[in-house]
Formats: structure tokens, C-alpha cells, sequence
């Protein structure tokens, strides 16, 4: 009931970028309850709140080519510019919720395992906006596109607790151990503003097998703009990290302490599958008004949803090899299989600064 309550006032405030403000919450939300303060060894349990940063950030992006792995920037308007940079993060950072149960063996050692869920930042994992030179007609075309995530994953962490004399007044202690992620997935959201036809000329072959054979043996060369929108869900697999935390309590009383503590998470998840949830794509209406006349075809499809994707779009299944094999170009002969791409890895390494009141029963 009161993770509940937290979980709710947490996601509230999400938004706010004043992180300092997220750290007084921390004050009010983390609680530990535990065993008497002076008793050597026993059981306690713990649920605490707090908020991590990104660090040893690596190079991210989008696995997908309509997206690219970069931010690039390029523009024909009022002379040429151009800008290209590799964005770099982690998806670690955010919101952490954790309960822990532990034994302290002696006043100085014990074990602990923590279960910690954690609702990460959203990012900005790659984009492009540039506007193209088209050769028909002689104007500028614009290619949008960018792609943001964020990533709920439930964690246990397994860890070895050496504490200070827990009798004294100030106690000092120090956890090492392991940090497994158990479920969770990164969720990812696309928008696509494509002027060019980039995009319509590499899916419409499987989206709409018989519409582009018909385009392509009437010789029709007019790009097709469309707008896209697509939610997707990537996973993982069984991954092994490390996380480390320090900290320092000081006795009010032999019911309440305040302590702060300082926790470092280093882990690396590499992809599984990425599969679509939600999908829209448009095109003009009086785009496609033109093509049925000269086509001469009636009833041509404008709008594409979710239902009328083909496998080779709604699933992607990420391989360390491909081959000649492989299923990594959009054919229509394949269209009902998964797309492969070569697989990558995610990091999830996150710095984050804990500040509560504990209380001991």
C-alpha cells in the first residue's frame, strides 16, 4: 500500500527537471525498517525511493535506418549547413523504487537482496532533419525523423552489507554485489516526417506489395510523402552487473536514524527482439488522388495501421551474424517473417545520491 502511494506521487512529479527537489522527496520517502540498532545480528527489511543520473554514458541510437545512430542536421535554405553528432547516454537514469530483505550475521557483516524497479528517463536516441535538394521541379524536401525512449525494468541485487558499530552514534556502511535484471523492456516512440519518399520506397514494397508493383511498372518516379508514428518494445537478454553502495547513518535516537547513501550501477543489456505495439502512416490525400488517376486505379489506401503490417515490420529479432540468409532487406517474398538485424547493446550505468530517515523496530 505505501509503495503504491509512492509510486503514484512519483509518477506526478516525474516531469520536474529540478532533480534537487527530487532528492528532498527522497527525504520524506525513504524508510528503512530493521532490526534493533543495537542488536549485533538479525533480519530487517528495507523500502526506500531515490533518483539516479546517466554515467559512463556510450554512444546510443536507433537500430532502425530510418532513424539512423546519429543527430544530424543539414539544411539548403539560406546556404548550405550541415551537423553531425553521435548522441551518448545511458538508459539508467530515473526514478528507482526498492524493497530489501536482509541478515546481518555480526554487528559488521551481512547479506542483503534488493528488488528495485526503476522507470527511466525518457532520451532522445537519434534523429535526422534535413532538408534535400529534390531534382524534380527544383525544391527542398524535408526528411524528419527522430526517436525517444524510456525503460521500466524490475532489478534484484543480490549484496554483501559491511556496517560500522551499529551501536555508535554515526554508522558507516558499505553493499557490493550483483545486479540482475529480471523483466522489463525499453519503450520506444517514432515520429517520421518524410517529404522525399525515402521511407514509402523501402516499406511500401511490404506494406503494399500490389500498389508498388503497379507504381513500378508504370514508371511512376514522384516521391511519396508520408507521416509515421510508431510505439515499440524492445527486450533483452539474461544480463550480469554490478552495483555498489555506500553510505552513512547518524543515530538521533534508538528509533530514528538519518543516513544518506551514494549508489553506483554499472550494467549492459544486449537486445533481444523489438516488436511494434502501435503503428500510423499517412499519406496526402491528394497524393493519392493522383495516383489513382494515373494509375488508374480506384480506392487506393491512404492510411496504414497496426492491423495491416506485415511480420518483417512488426517484429525485429537482432542476430550476431548476418548472412546471405538473413532476412535484413524489405522483400515481399519474406514480408511474413521477422526482420534481422545485427544486435547491439543498451547501458543502464546510473549514479545516484539516496538522502532518508530510517526506522528501527
Amino acid at each position: 500500500m505505501i509503495a503504491n502511494i509512492i509510486l503514484s506521487f512519483l509518477q506526478n512529479i516525474y516531469g520536474m527537471k529540478n532533480i534537487v527537489f527530487i532528492l528532498l522527496l527522497c527525504v520524506l520517502g525513504n524508510y528503512i525498517v530493521a532490526q534493533n540498532i543495537n542488536t549485533s545480528k538479525g533480519i530487517y527489511f528495507g523500502l526506500k525511493t531515490g533518483y539516479t543520473i546517466a554515467v559512463a554514458k556510450s554512444t546510443i541510437g536507433s537500430p532502425r535506418k530510418e532513424v539512423g545512430n546519429r543527430i544530424i542536421f543539414s539544411s539548403n535554405e539560406g546556404g548550405f549547413s550541415y551537423s553531425e553528432k553521435n548522441p551518448f547516454g545511458s538508459r539508467g537514469a530515473g526514478i528507482i523504487i526498492a524493497g530489501s530483505v536482509g541478515y546481518m550475521f555480526s554487528e559488521n557483516f551481512g547479506l542483503e537482496m534488493e528488488l528495485s524497479f526503476l522507470r527511466g528517463t525518457q532520451i532522445l536516441d537519434a534523429s535526422r532533419n534535413e532538408s534535400l535538394l529534390d531534382t524534380i521541379g527544383n525544391s527542398t524536401r524535408r526528411y524528419f525523423s527522430e526517436q525517444f525512449s524510456y525503460t521500466n525494468m524490475l532489478r534484484a541485487s543480490p549484496m554483501l552489507v559491511v556496517s560500522g558499530d551499529l551501536s555508535k552514534k554515526f554508522i558507516p556502511y558499505a553493499k557490493f554485489g550483483v545486479l540482475l535484471p529480471l523483466a522489463g523492456k525499453t519503450i520506444v516512440e517514432v515520429n517520421i516526417n518524410d517529404e522525399t519518399g525515402e521511407l514509402a520506397k523501402d516499406l511500401l514494397p511490404v506494406l503494399n506489395t500490389e500498389l508498388a508493383d503497379s507504381i513500378a511498372s508504370k514508371g511512376l518516379n514522384i516521391p511519396i510523402t508520408t507521416t509515421s508514428n510508431i510505439k515499440a518494445k524492445t527486450s533483452g537478454v539474461f544480463s550480469l552487473g554490478f552495483t555498489a553502495k555506500f553510505g552513512g547513518a547518524y543515530k538521533v535516537n534508538n528509533k530514528w536514524l538519518i543516513f544518506g547513501e551514494l549508489e553506483m550501477n554499472m550494467l549492459s543489456v544486449k537486445s533481444k527482439e523489438t516488436e511494434f505495439v502501435d503503428f500510423y502512416a499517412e499519406v496526402p490525400e491528394a497524393l493519392v488522388l493522383l495516383a489513382e488517376s494515373f494509375l488508374e486505379i480506384d480506392n487506393i489506401q491512404n492510411v496504414y495501421g497496426f492491423e495491416d503490417l506485415p511480420e518483417i515490420l512488426r517484429l525485429t529479432t537482432y542476430e550476431d551474424e548476418i548472412t546471405e540468409s538473413s532476412n535484413s532487406t524489405y522483400t515481399s517474398e519474406r514480408k511474413n517473417e521477422p526482420f534481422q538485424q545485427l544486435t547491439f547493446r543498451d547501458n543502464y550505468n546510473s549514479f545516484g545520491l539516496l538522502l532518508g530517515i530510517r526506522y528501527i523496530f
